[in-house]
């Protein structure tokens, strides 16, 4: 449960703490001295004031839990109702609330569980589907911050990932968020190593000054070997799941598109299917996608997405999309089972955008049936 729905369900639970105690010790108090609550209630004019109002909200509250409970699909709401006779309702309404905090954590992560662990001081986030099984696939996303938390999210827009699982035919991944080690490390993180350094002025020479807080070195190797021998060993060793190059995807949109397939050109051996959203060929442009498709395995056991927008940053991309595409066909990857080179017409660089078409690049890697 993510710490806000944890905060106010345990607030909640507080008040209805204090109400069922109020509520035993002042009814207990009552019968002890024989008190007419009838009298109490209707004895004067105050009375029925306090009286009426206490009945309209408890009417208010007795609606508005039970179209919650329909609408958030919380079963047995009769019981909050069955033990308000007995208790108070200033007991079993913030039971409710703290009930229902829960369920709306439960709502917010798609029914799965959402963990939090650091590795070489990167944040990575890992949501784990309920039915978790030794065949379950694993999905590796670059940054990390913008997957699941609109709070954390660069833009305040995430990838739409969960929900886009409710589209996904077939078995749900285990989705594994990486976050960048800072804002200013990340072109450093996400490109890719052997081309930045096999041509530093090429691959540099479109990216504004302001880029550079933190140097040019780069450190895609560094992490590409964190996502590999550390992050996705250990995944596999908490949840019980299987090694398998099919069932292990890594995806990214940008520099992560880059990084993606780069890292599946160095590891071959864990990642057996690259998702590239809006891949940032302008990184190296020509050079960068000669590199890249010549770093790439051969198809059979190895499949690509990538895609192009046309407006935004990614109107600069699609001649060199092509290219891409062009140059993985020849290199044997066929449409649609080893490669997707999509073009989406009017569409941008942002999360919104990628969004979009999260569930088909899902079903695409997990070789979803057609809907019937």
């Amino acid at each position: 449960m993510s710490k806000k729905f944890a905060v106010r369900s345990n607030i909640y639970f507080v008040f209805a703490g204090l109400g069922l105690v109020t509520a035993m010790v002042l009814n207990g108090i009552a019968s002890v001295t024989g008190q007419n609550y009838m009298d109490a209630w209707f004895g004067s004019a105050v009375d029925w004031v306090l009286s009426v109002d206490l009945l309209i909200v408890a009417l208010a509250v007795v609606t508005f839990m039970l179209v919650e409970a329909k609408r958030l699909k919380m079963k047995r709401v009769w019981l909050y109702f069955l033990l308000s006779g007995v208790t108070a309702m200033a007991f079993t309404f913030p039971l409710f609330m703290a009930m229902r905090e829960r369920k709306l954590a439960q709502i917010a992560v798609h029914g799965g569980k959402l963990e939090r662990f650091e590795f070489d001081n990167h944040k990575v986030d890992v949501w784990v589907p309920k039915d978790v099984d030794e065949n379950t696939p694993i999905l590796v996303m670059h940054d990390g911050r913008n997957v699941f938390s609109e709070t954390d999210s660069f833009s305040g827009t995430t990838w739409g990932v969960l929900p886009a699982l409710k589209e996904v035919r077939g078995k749900a991944p285990v989705i594994v968020a990486v976050w960048g080690l800072s804002d200013d490390t990340r072109l450093r993180e996400l490109g890719p190593q052997s081309a930045m350094e096999k041509n530093p002025d090429k691959c540099w020479e479109h990216v504004p000054d302001d880029y550079f807080p933190t140097g040019k070195e780069p450190m895609g190797d560094a992490y590409v070997s964190l996502l590999a021998d550390a992050i996705v060993p250990f995944v596999q060793d908490r949840y019980g799941i299987k090694p398998s190059v099919k069932n292990t995807a890594v995806m990214g949109a940008s520099m992560g598109g880059l990084m993606s397939m780069y890292a599946m050109g160095k590891r071959p051996d864990i990642f057996g299917t690259a998702i590239c959203f809006s891949t940032h060929w302008v990184f190296g442009t020509e050079f960068m996608v000669q590199e890249l498709t010549d770093l790439l395995p051969e198809p059979g056991a190895h499949r690509v997405w990538t895609d192009s927008g046309t407006i935004e940053l990614d109107e600069n991309y699609p001649p060199f999309h092509k290219l891409a595409v062009q140059r993985l066909r020849e290199k044997g990857y066929a449409e649609p089972r080893h490669l997707v080179g999509a073009i989406y017409p009017n569409t941008g660089h942002h999360e919104s955008y990628w969004a979009r078409r999260v569930a088909e690049a899902l079903n695409w890697w997990l070789e979803a049936p057609p809907r019937s």
